[in-house]
């Protein structure tokens, strides 16, 4: 989808719900990003789609007659884009670091032997724009730490399920200060890597221990990657925290050791499609997480 399709979806997002909020709410993005797209768009064409007040998001002649177009047009490229994605072999996935190191090499290993005709894009990016991807029918699936997707669990146009839980452990040197430390306030005070932790995973922590980690300034370090997070902590100077199984792979190396963290809760992943989307693929790739 060109990027004026993109402007002209938020338009009519915009338009349809008479709100610049809640239209970024459905669309899963921030006011600011859908607020600079409708400026966007009227500079580009040289034209006022809204008119603005502190109370209300009103169109322009100009605004109501594309709130006209905009179904036709946003139908007519999407219906585009199902038939080529339907023609080809390809699965669109979009993921969280975490994921993409402990759960995506053993399920691809599991789905190419009983797909080997298909073909496989795996990306990371943040939820916002995996969900604006997602909606815009570029990815099939998304795989996301259960509390980072929790806000969009509620939205009809969406199917979250979850697919597996196993604990988080934590990593470290053996003499690493934090080695066999049992107080979760304790190991607050060590310097943290943490792959993720993406706003809308912090918003769904427990209040209390959201609170904590802010007081603590953790994580110190927060990456797009959880090995780079593995290999900060091979280096002594930090900790971090991963699902078991990337522990149990890493510690067989020796460099590092695994704990429980007391009161930790557990790594949930959760699959996210279109709820009117049913593609054997992306249903065959989750089959194949669950297995993993």
């Amino acid at each position: 989808m060109s990027y004026d399709l993109v402007l002209i979806r938020r338009f009519a997002a915009v338009a349809r719900h008479g709100s610049f909020s809640q239209a970024a709410d459905q669309l899963g993005i921030t006011h600011s990003a859908m607020t600079k797209s409708i400026r966007t768009l009227e500079e580009a064409w040289g034209v006022r789609l809204f008119e603005r007040t502190t109370r209300s998001v009103v169109p322009t002649a100009a605004g109501r007659r594309l709130a006209e177009l905009a179904p036709e047009l946003l139908a007519h490229a999407e219906e585009g884009k199902a038939q080529v994605l339907a023609a080809s072999r390809r699965l669109s996935i979009v993921c969280g670091p975490a994921i993409m190191d402990s759960f995506i090499p053993a399920a691809l290993e599991a789905f190419a032997a009983r797909h080997p005709d298909a073909s496989v894009e795996v990306e990371n990016l943040p939820p916002d724009l995996a969900m604006e991807r997602l909606r815009l029918r570029r990815a099939h699936l998304l795989l996301y730490h259960a509390k980072s997707v929790g806000g969009f669990a509620a939205q009809r146009d969406l199917h979250v399920r979850l697919v597996a839980e196993e604990p988080y452990q934590l990593l470290c040197t053996p003499d690493h200060p934090a080695a066999g430390e049992q107080d979760s306030g304790s190991l607050l005070r060590h310097d943290w890597a943490i792959a993720g932790y993406d706003p809308g995973f912090v918003a769904n922590l427990d209040p209390s221990q959201r609170d904590a980690q802010r007081r603590a300034g953790f994580p110190r370090y927060r990456l797009s990657s959880q090995q780079a997070c593995i290999q900060l902590a091979r280096s002594g100077r930090v900790i971090t925290l991963v699902p078991r199984r990337a522990a149990r792979q890493v510690c067989a190396h020796g460099e590092l050791i695994a704990q429980d963290v007391p009161g930790a809760a557990p790594f949930t992943l959760a699959a996210v499609t279109l709820a009117d989307a049913v593609d054997p693929l992306t249903e065959a790739f989750m089959a194949a997480l669950a297995e993993a």
